[in-house]
């Protein structure tokens, strides 16, 4: 039996926001939670910097293969099964990290949590769009990001007491537990959302065809040009900022992951004025607005690179760099599966693989960046936006 918005009631809808908003925190929590520990992950393997980072690669290959996995397959055979693999497969990579002897299984642990929790956040998406469209649809996503945005605000805070008081491995114990309570919730209350006639064939061939189909719509390539280069930039924060803020800016891991934290409530708060303004003026427009000030952002730490500003400088223009990926989120997703109904899954899986392979491909450059200024990071930022922007303009066309 098949969800749709007609059969489920409040309490069941209310349940269906619990339950994916808090599959969505896979995603943020395998990331967020672990910044604050690397400088003691290094420490502890007797490993550098740059092999720290490529541990961040291992997560970020795990998004590429765990989105290419999920979206086809959650077409294929519905939403629920795969969803419990592939939390399923966090709650192992998780227990993994806990045990892991040496860095190079670590790699290999963090790029199982990176396919689960990537998998889970494409078969959100796709959950949303079996049940809503346009304007409820945005209403949904920004409902479920009442709860998954907290994650990047709970995450760091979380992540910095533990390596604080306790050694880091504590954090992956956390993760365990928190996988399991997920795991559980979904198997127990998640019902699936597409209809058996609704499904599609499997197989390579015909998995090839869904993503030329979707490659063939203009605005989605416009969408997904820009929502690559976003990330390719969000992921050299990430690359750096755990480094620049604690060994040159001098910060403690508890003051890393306060600062880190109240980023992160720069992106709860773009996501949801986005998710407003684009049920109030048109969602294309909107999101080229918040490119902008993204790309203005870059511009801002770029300056205070070549100025040698303190952090008192760097940090609220870093906000507002957060605060403009956010208002991203909600429009990219409806932007882009807007069009695709039939197709959700796999809309969303071809952008979540190219977003994160390009970041996978790019992790040997990450280190280039350098962790001394801000000024690598800046640079970064400003060029990918005004090749973002300019993709919304020529290509998708607003």
């Amino acid at each position: 039996m098949s969800a749709t918005v007609a059969s489920i009631t409040a309490a069941q809808r209310r349940t269906y926001i619990i339950i994916i908003g808090l599959l969505a925190t896979l995603l943020p929590f395998s990331v967020d939670l672990v910044l604050p520990a690397f400088p003691k992950i290094g420490q502890d393997f007797a490993a550098s910097d740059s092999a720290v980072q490529f541990t961040f690669t291992g997560v970020t290959l795990g998004f590429a293969i765990g989105q290419l996995i999920a979206g086809p397959l959650a077409d294929s055979i519905g939403r629920r099964r795969p969803m419990l693999i592939l939390s399923g497969l966090h709650l192992i990579g998780s227990l993994l990290c806990f045990i892991s002897p040496t860095i190079d299984l670590f790699f290999w642990a963090r790029l199982l949590q990176g396919i689960g929790g990537a998998g889970a956040a494409i078969l959100m998406g796709a959950i949303v769009r079996d049940l809503y469209t346009g304007g409820p649809m945005l209403t949904m996503m920004a409902r479920v990001s009442l709860i998954s945005s907290l994650a990047p605000i709970a995450a760091p805070i979380i992540g910095s007491q533990i390596v604080t008081a306790l050694p880091w491995r504590t954090i992956f114990a956390f993760l365990v537990i928190f996988d399991t309570v997920i795991w559980l919730l979904t198997y127990k209350f998640l019902i699936e959302t597409l209809h058996r006639d609704n499904r599609r064939t499997s197989g390579l061939k015909v998995v090839l065809v869904r993503f030329k189909a979707v490659l063939g719509d203009r605005i989605y390539v416009g969408l997904l040009i820009f929502s690559v280069l976003q990330i390719v930039a969000l992921f050299g924060y990430l690359n750096t900022v755990s480094f620049l803020y604690q060994d040159t800016y001098g910060l403690t891991a508890a003051q890393f992951g306060l600062v880190f934290s109240m980023n992160s409530v720069g992106l709860y708060f773009g996501t949801q004025l986005a998710a407003k303004l684009g049920r109030l003026f048109s969602a294309a427009w909107v999101l080229v607005g918040a490119g902008s000030l993204f790309g203005l952002a870059g511009v801002g730490l770029i300056l205070a690179g070549l100025s040698q500003a303190s952090i008192w400088v760097v940090e609220p223009i870093v906000f507002v760099f957060i605060f403009s990926f956010g208002a991203c989120i909600p429009l990219l997703g409806a932007l882009s599966l807007a069009q695709h109904p039939s197709e959700a899954g796999t809309a969303a899986s071809l952008m979540g693989v190219l977003n994160f392979a390009t970041t996978s491909a790019l992790s040997g450059f990450y280190p280039l960046l350098g962790t001394g200024s801000p000024l690598g990071m800046g640079i970064l930022i400003a060029a990918n936006m005004v090749l973002g922007v300019a993709a919304l303009f020529f290509v998708m066309k607003p």
